[in-house]
């Protein structure tokens, strides 16, 4: 065997950074695996061949240490694992991919702005005819007033930049209505969509404007995080996301949560990367981070045969030797990390 694909993983403490990492294990002998986060004691740290500790991305050395990262360590893909990197790498993409030779899985800035901002996805769905949520920001008042009646109730303010349901407060009457908008802050007004019919989660892969693959779940949420999901067999929101995601502009991974109204489905949230349902997607079936790096590299795999069935997200644990704690705190680097995994059935 050749050497081995020489791989970034940024946010090892994030699930959505240990999401990519648990795909990439699944082929392991395949990938040499550098993880970055700030924090030493991520677990997504040990998940990997060799562990960086990085800034922040508001500190001014995360770029400087990122690239040395590239060089140091030879890498040829990177593969982001938190939002708040998104539009730092987006902008810097091909500056970096020029100087350096490393690929990184990112849609251009302006794709990360719309799929970052609830307010903009909404605007995108419309100005494309594409079906969307009513959603008028809470700093205009006269707007908001007009466009939800009093039989609109109830309704659902949240942050433009929000994830994982944080922030997300359900208005029932025209007195919470007033008492948010008092204090509009940064917060979006949408109609409320009853998950009646379900809810959905949807992985989609674009290249070069053609998607070419779309996986779709059903799930259930706890604590704003899929806990319970289930193989869509059907395809028949295939034809309609595959629309947007062209539309969108999407290079790479994206993803689309949705509800149904009156048979259709309301898309009321985007990520333009991998989501925290990417790994469930590979236990069906399809590893969406294998396909990506094996695009790149020449290779289209893009046939989707889906294990019909339900997956339960359980615990796993990771017992960590004191000794390599203290290695990466205080050295920022740990070359082969290794720990005792303990699954959530001990035997």
């Amino acid at each position: 065997m050749g050497e081995r694909l020489r791989v970034l993983v940024t946010g090892a403490g994030a699930l959505l950074g240990q999401g990519i990492l648990r795909c990439l294990q699944k082929n392991r002998q395949k990938y040499h695996i550098v993880t970055g986060d700030p924090d030493f004691k991520s677990p997504g740290h040990w998940l990997g061949d060799k562990a960086v500790t990085i800034p922040l991305v508001k500190d001014s050395r995360y770029l400087i240490c990122l690239e040395e990262i590239l060089v140091q360590e030879r890498i040829q893909f990177v593969l982001i694992g938190t939002d708040v990197e998104l539009p730092i790498l987006s902008e810097n993409r091909e500056r970096i991919e020029r100087q350096y030779g490393a690929k990184i899985i990112v849609s251009n800035p302006t794709v990360i702005n719309i799929a970052n901002d609830k307010w903009l996805t909404a605007k995108f769905l419309k100005e494309n005819n594409f079906n969307y949520p009513l959603s008028i920001m809470a700093a205009d008042r006269e707007a908001v007033t007009k466009g939800f009646s009093n039989s609109s109730f109830p309704v659902i303010a949240k942050p433009v930049d929000g994830a994982r349901s944080k922030g997300i407060i359900q208005i029932n009457n025209r007195i919470e209505l007033e008492e948010v908008l008092d204090n509009p802050k940064n917060l979006v007004i949408q109609e409320f969509i009853p998950e009646d019919d379900g809810e959905y989660t949807a992985g989609c892969l674009v290249f070069g404007g053609k998607c070419e693959a779309i996986i779709v779940l059903k799930r259930e949420l706890r604590d704003g995080n899929t806990y319970r999901a289930y193989s869509d067999m059907t395809g028949i929101y295939d034809g309609f996301l595959k629309k947007v995601a062209e539309a969108l502009g999407v290079e790479g991974p994206c993803n689309f949560q949705f509800r149904i109204r009156d048979g259709r489905p309301i898309i009321f949230e985007i990520n333009a990367r991998f989501s925290g349902t990417t790994p469930l997607r590979m236990i069906f079936g399809f590893n969406e981070v294998e396909a990506v790096l094996d695009f790149y590299l020449g290779f289209k795999n893009f046939d989707v045969k889906l294990i019909e069935g339900t997956v339960l997200r359980t615990f796993s644990d990771l017992l960590i030797p004191n000794g390599q704690l203290i290695k990466l705190e205080t050295e920022g680097k740990l070359d082969k990390p290794s720990c005792n995994e303990i699954s959530f059935l001990v035997k």
